[in-house]
């Protein structure tokens, strides 16, 4: 399934909304996939959540320690 790239490089709330409207296709999907495999659709839909959150996380944690060895390096 192919999502398409955002059309401009402009950070603002149609980006957003855009990018969500990329990605429903796929979303659906996976959930759908999940379904079919025996999970409970409200199963998927907060594994896919918590996931989301994990990854934010994640991210947060990656900026903070990359901004701590920068801050080291000077």
């Amino acid at each position: 399934m192919d999502i398409r790239g955002p059309i401009s490089s402009e950070r603002n709330e149609d980006r957003f909304l855009l990018c969500e409207q990329e990605l429903e296709a796929a979303f659906q999907e996976l959930v759908w996939r999940a379904v079919r495999a025996g999970w409970d659709e409200g199963e998927a839909c907060v594994a896919l959540a918590s996931l989301a959150d994990h990854h934010i996380l994640a991210m947060q944690c990656d900026h903070q320690v990359a901004a701590s060895i920068r801050k080291l390096k000077l």
